[in-house]
């Protein structure tokens, strides 16, 4: 029994392909850099001229909060190209190792979990797409049509550019229309790119760390019928060197994920606590104000919600991996371990002290991803949102 790779990889493959980010080995120039080329648009599009246009109007609170918003997604961003152009090798070879180990034969009770997480990555994926799309739509609307990033600002500089996506300060004339259709459709085209690449990137993570917890899934079982016709030694020293390799792969695997992501995990857990605290402001702003509408409240909710969506699911499957690899180091107790020889039981001490050392994924060495790490940041959050009420008088009296 086999579980389809092009299924496990659901909408990450057909959206990450359709913007050319997909991991895999590239030929051309262009195709290697493409990470690379697209982390420089984001810097030059939108995050350089945004901190520029930020300089003129810092002591608006209320603009300078949108602003900030705005700009900690697109550093997030900026980041997260930048590893997936460094670290492109590593993860075309995980891949091909997830694609391996699901096309190994797999006995009934050994299939099940890992159809069973491979069809709820799938189901993330799809979710995660769709809200994409729904991040697109509503912020295209109301970035243009409202001029949600410009609405705060009061008395805006001479020098800014109001009349695209994102406000900016240009050291150009934007108004000549070749200049204007140019920065038009390159902010177009940052957003589109960077809103898939910050909510399908996480997704296509957890698909990675959901495979690892299969394959721990498929170890546990190995282990629990380790001994079984223990009259053949030879088999039975096949099958523990078999457990062993394959217990190694699947911590090799959370290293390299951990190496490559641990920084970007870092930055969207202080980001996604500043968003949610800013964006909460945002909306009580513009209820108080009346002056909001549909798409307006439907771009804040479809873009933050995605964002804690998001890290929530990096949290639950960080959950997902420390549960599981926990429980290995007490599978091979339901075996028949005690009729095994000291020098076969040997390696299963390797194996049995990972329960006091699970594997875990971390955001820069300063927090384990976990669900308690993901409650922590919703009060914080909160707690902020309190504070920056009352220090802008916001609040009823």
């Amino acid at each position: 029994m086999k579980v389809d790779f092009a299924y496990s990889c659901g909408w990450n493959r057909f959206l990450l392909n359709l913007s050319g980010f997909w991991p895999k080995r590239r030929s051309s120039f262009v195709g290697t850099h493409w990470p690379l080329i697209n982390a420089i648009l984001v810097l030059v599009v939108i995050i350089i001229p945004r901190f520029a246009a930020m300089c003129l109007f810092w002591n608006e609170v209320d603009a300078f909060i949108q602003f900030f918003t705005t700009q900690l997604v697109f550093i997030n961003v900026f980041f997260k190209l930048i590893v997936l152009q460094l670290g492109n090798e590593v993860l075309v070879d995980l891949l091909s190792m997830m694609e391996a180990n699901l096309s190994a034969d797999l006995t009934k009770e050994q299939y099940a979990p890992v159809l069973k997480l491979a069809k709820f990555g799938r189901t993330i994926s799809i979710i995660v797409g769709l809200s994409a799309v729904g991040v697109v739509i509503t912020g295209v609307v109301a970035m243009k049509l409202y001029h949600l990033d410009s609405l705060y600002i009061k008395n805006p500089d001479p020098r800014l550019s109001v009349d695209f996506f994102f406000v900016a300060y240009l050291p150009f004339d934007a108004t000549h229309i070749i200049s204007y259709t140019t920065v038009f459709a390159l902010q177009l085209y940052v957003s589109v790119i960077s809103t898939i690449i910050n909510l399908n990137l996480d997704s296509f993570v957890m698909m990675l760390i959901l495979h690892i917890c299969g394959e721990m899934e498929v170890v546990e079982v190995l282990l629990s019928h380790l001994g079984d016709g223990i009259e053949d030694r030879r088999g039975v020293q096949l099958e523990l060197k078999r457990i062993v390799r394959k217990h190694q792969m699947v911590c090799q695997y959370v290293k390299n994920l951990e190496k490559l992501f641990s920084i970007p995990w870092f930055l969207e857990l202080t980001s996604c606590t500043l968003i949610f605290c800013f964006q909460g402001y945002n909306v009580l702003k513009l209820v108080r104000t009346d002056q909001f509408g549909v798409f307006q409240i439907g771009f804040i909710i479809f873009s933050t919600s995605g964002i804690l969506t998001q890290f929530f699911l990096n949290c639950w499957a960080g959950e997902c991996l420390l549960s599981r690899s926990s429980r290995i180091g007490y599978s091979f107790y339901r075996s028949k371990w005690y009729e095994l020889r000291p020098s076969e039981t040997r390696p299963l001490l390797m194996i049995g002290f990972q329960k006091t050392r699970p594997l875990t994924l971390t955001a820069w060495k300063f927090s384990i991803l976990s669900i308690r790490l993901f409650l922590q940041l919703i009060k914080t959050s909160f707690s902020y949102l309190s504070v920056l009420l009352v220090m802008t008088d916001f609040q009823d009296e």
